[in-house]
């Protein structure tokens, strides 16, 4: 008989399966980054250190629900405390499992939605049964067993998966249909079938294992295996590619098997452990001790963190779990784990805060306290006279699309024949890139002439507007007086939204975008468009060939997901062949465009740009498409510039998206734009390089800034034509630099070695570039008028009001500029605070505007202009915030109120009086009367 396994080794087992899996991840991610030795070393110890300390807490759950289970089974209760502890179990798993449907209930991707419903229902109710047979012999005082319960019947190998994935999949489907508002009667009946389905799991698992079958072992695993592992393999294969592949696999996966390897050494481990339960004890927790003393120590070293929080599975999501509990003054930045908070004892001291200029404090930890810049762009070159002085403009954006994979670029496959024309008689710029790895960035960067930090925004809808003071490249080429045409294909561009793009615009049309179904949200739709767009590119060429035209064409098709088209060869069935044929789909239609502008005499006076908004990964840095990350498959993107009268030539200088509205402006031989922050590339377009050689600009051209902000954090980068600098600036406070020269593929990081001077250098003028971005040129002047020192009167408002929010801010009152509005027009809120005392633990401010038939406007902000957070606000202190709220032409006629108040996460803080308040913890301000 095989002797009883002693207490504790299955915790003991899980170190021992966490330090060796970690080991492998870790060292593995080590390789995979190209780190150095002690990079790599430190790598895998951090991730065996972490992985331990997940094997310790799974082996140790999964012993106390083992011994649990294991002791309940060892006694006869009565049927009537297992009807009560099936009753209490399934209840609380069928809380738990209408708990997750209502926390995901707002996910656009349904499927993982239900799925994980589905998972943490099931998962519970696995669990539940295990611990049944406890709680009912605890409820019913249950006289132990003569002798040892037998084994559960292999049958249950059968019964048991069966009877939980149907009800997996009832869950699932009844999750994913789920929808706000989760009142109406038809989330009220899934959500009830959710519940009953989660609380009867338990006692229909320990039903199936009571069932009087008998089968061999052997032969119910094979059958098992047959019967559900046919199936589940299907499943994955026709989900993977719309749903399955947008899992975390990288965190479970580790989990999983951590736990499979620990459960398989118990034997091992029951034979050789200790008898003594103190010395079991003693090493286990020596073990948990050494661990956390190496991710201490080694999560300072940032290529240890940055490998793998990146690379390896579990050491990101932990790390960043402890930083929130060692976050001693709960900014969101503690100063050990390379949290980066230099003073962790004031909450108005991070990296993450916004550095105010000249103040001899360095508040965003970087070692030096910000300066005021001001940006402004070199003047306008001259125009050659070659240049036909009735130039048309066509400005052609194709979605998702990176340089390495045209054909002009030194790709191998034929995806770009009618580009690679286009380029062989223009400029290719050897180095294009993105300012952002996302349409809703980028594509704002192209019209303006503006990095997405620089423009100000309108967020009162999701995917915010272009502010309503930013000119766009449209409105100055109408000035100059062309006629102005945008075609779009996609819903982000929707006349109804007026993000901006419409501005100045004649024939402005998103009509096409009806072509895309979307799958996941934004993430991935199905359909195609270039052709029609094509067509309404030709027939506005036809109409308007006696006109001098501005035409912005976006051709969407190479966008998630990948399609394949009869018209063009098929390069394969993976991902990276089906987006190789979008972009051959793609390039086959605009050379229709390219042609007829040929046919229709319009080649010799139209300048043609065409570039792509974003790039998109293949498994590059272990990221897949984009929108998160600033590398090159993301953000290096084709930019081919063609203009009649000017030679062809490939150009070295660094080039983005900033600089193409000055450079169309500049063509177009109209009036510079204050505006517009990017630099005219005429200069290097007009230069009398020969075709062969890259111009020699390339040294002495400005880098390109580049930065994203999203739920996942901060980066900002540079690049130049030799380096590429990425910040990953919150949460992670880690930076990366690739020599291009040597590595344009960005697989080996450079920085933190001896030869990383110039990446030193590179991160001193991205730091510059930041704080000249974040801080407005006249913010001194800015904080003077509108902020207070303490206990300094300020202005008296127009309105008083005299509310408190919380106990920590008195919102003194209000004036508002005008008193009312029409459709089309915009208020200015100028909202006078009162700080009562120091506002700590992530309090934020929500502005709200309340419309007529229940519309709703989001118009939160940092006040002042982003300059001041709440925790740089001091008790005394008056605060003066002005709050533009435009009402959109078509707006319904009506009262709007605005609301505001302090919350974090779901938590708000109470307004007094209660008069003020709208009876949800929100100061009801004032109410703006549209006419």
């Amino acid at each position: 008989m095989m002797r009883p396994v002693p207490r504790g080794t299955l915790a003991l087992a899980g170190i021992a399966a966490g330090v060796v899996v970690g080991l492998g991840d870790g060292l593995s991610a080590g390789l995979a980054a190209q780190a150095d030795l002690r990079g790599t070393v430190l790598a895998g110890l951090l991730t065996a250190a972490v992985d331990a300390l997940v094997g310790a807490g799974v082996g140790a759950l999964l012993e106390i629900i083992a011994r649990l289970a294991q002791w309940g089974r060892r006694a006869r209760a009565p049927r009537w405390a297992g009807i009560v502890g099936a009753a209490i179990i399934g209840g609380a798993v069928a809380a738990l499992a209408v708990a997750v449907v209502l926390g995901t209930v707002d996910r656009r991707g349904r499927f993982l939605a239900g799925g994980l419903s589905s998972v943490v229902a099931v998962g519970g109710g696995i669990v539940g049964a295990a611990l049944l047979p406890a709680l009912a012999r605890v409820l019913g005082r249950g006289r132990a067993l003569g002798t040892a319960p037998g084994r559960p019947d292999p049958a249950l190998f059968l019964l048991a998966p069966l009877v939980a994935g149907l009800v997996g999949i009832v869950i699932m489907l009844a999750a994913m249909d789920v929808r706000v508002p989760v009142t109406s009667p038809r989330a009220i009946r899934h959500l009830v079938l959710v519940g009953i389905e989660a609380g009867l799991l338990p006692a229909l698992l320990v039903w199936a294992e009571r069932l009087p079958a008998r089968m061999k072992f052997s032969w119910a695993a094979m059958a098992a295996a047959l019967i559900f592992g046919g199936p589940l393999l299907m499943f994955v294969a026709r989900n993977w590619s719309n749903h399955l592949r947008f899992v975390s696999w990288t965190h479970v996966l580790p989990c999983v098997v951590i736990a499979l390897v620990a459960v398989a050494n118990v034997p091992l481990l029951g034979r050789h452990v200790s008898s003594s339960a103190r010395r079991r004890l003693a090493i286990g927790l020596g073990a948990i001790a050494l661990m956390l003393s190496l991710i201490l120590l080694i999560s300072e070293s940032e290529t240890a963190r940055k490998v793998t929080s990146s690379r390896a599975g579990l050491v990101g999501p932990v790390l960043a779990g402890a930083r929130r509990v060692l976050d001693w003054d709960r900014d969101g930045y503690p100063r050990l784990l390379g949290g980066g908070d230099c003073d962790d004892a004031n909450p108005a001291v991070h990296p993450g805060i916004l550095d105010l200029p000249d103040d001899g404090i360095d508040q965003d930890c970087d070692g030096k306290d910000a300066s005021v810049s001001v940006l402004a762009p070199p003047p306008f070159a001259p125009v050659p006279d070659t240049v036909p002085r009735d130039l048309n403009l066509l400005l052609v954006t194709i979605d998702t699309v990176r340089a390495d994979h045209l054909g002009c670029y030194g790709y191998t496959r034929p995806t770009s024949p009618e580009i690679d024309r286009l380029a062989a008689g223009g400029a290719l710029f050897v180095n294009g890139w993105a300012h952002a790895p996302s349409t809703r960035y980028s594509m704002p960067a192209i019209a303006t002439g503006r990095w997405p930090s620089a423009i100000t925004w309108d967020e009162s809808i999701w995917w915010p507007r272009i502010g309503p003071g930013v000119r766009t490249i449209a409105e100055a080429l109408k000035a100059e007086g062309y006629f102005t045409g945008a075609f779009y294909s996609y819903d982000y561009f929707s006349p109804a939204d007026r993000r901006g793009f419409e501005r100045g615009v004649d024939l402005y049309r998103a009509d096409r975008a009806v072509l895309h179904q979307a799958v996941n949200g934004p993430m991935e739709s199905h359909g195609s468009s270039s052709r029609e767009i094509a067509d309404d590119t030709i027939a506005f060429l036809e109409a308007h060939v006696a006109h001098k035209f501005f035409l912005w064409i976006h051709l969407y098709d190479p966008h998630l997901s990948y399609e394949q088209h009869a018209e063009i060869p098929s390069f394969g069935t993976k991902p990276v062949d089906l987006y190789d044929g979008e972009i051959r789909f793609v390039d086959l239609h605009l050379g229709r465009v390219l042609e007829r502008l040929r046919s229709l005499g319009l080649w010799g006076k139209t300048a043609i740009v065409v570039t792509g908004d974003h790039g998109e990964g293949f498994g590059e840095h272990g990221v897949s498409e984009h929108g998160f990350d600033l590398y090159a498959p993301q953000t290096k993107v084709p930019l081919i510039v063609r203009v009649p009268g000017l030679s062809p030539r490939r150009i070295a200088a660094p080039a983005g998206h900033v600089d193409l509205a000055p450079t169309l402006l500049n063509l177009a031989r109209g009036r510079q734009e204050p505006g517009f922050l990017g630099r005219s590339l005429v200069a290097e377009l007009a230069a009398t390089v020969s075709r062969s050689e890259p111009a020699n600009t390339a040294a002495t051209a400005p880098p390109v800034f580049q930065e994203v902000t999203s739920e996942r954090g901060k980066k900002r980068a540079l690049v130049t034509a030799d380096w590429h600098l990425i910040w990953n600036w919150t949460p992670d406070n880690t930076t990366e630099c690739y020599d291009r020269r040597v590595d344009p593929d960005e697989r080996r990081d450079l920085w933190g070695r001896s030869s990383d001077a110039a990446c030193g250098a590179l991160k001193a003028d991205l730091q510059g570039m930041v704080s000249a971005l974040s801080v407005p040129s006249d913010a001194a002047r800015r904080m003077k008028l509108n902020v207070s020192p303490p206990n300094t009167p300020a202005p008296p408002p127009g309105v008083p009001v005299d509310a408190t929010i919380g106990d920590v801010v008195n919102v003194v009152g209000y004036t508002m500029t005008p008193g009312a509005v029409s459709p089309g027009g915009e208020v200015e809120l100028a909202i006078l605070f009162h700080s009562k005392k120091a506002v700590l633990g992530g309090w934020r401010f929500f502005f709200h505007l309340m419309g007529p038939g229940g519309s709703y406007r989001n118009l939160d902000h940092v006040p002042v202009e982003g300059m001041m957070p709440l925790e740089l606000w001091r008790p005394g202190q008056r605060v003066l915030d002005r709050v533009r709220i435009p009402f959109p032409a078509g707006s319904p006629p009506g009262n709007y109120n605005v609301i505001i108040g302090l919350f974090r996460g779901g938590d708000r803080l109470p307004v007094a009086p209660a008069a003020l308040s709208d009876g949800n913890r929100a100061l009801r301000l004032v109410t703006i009367g549209v006419r």
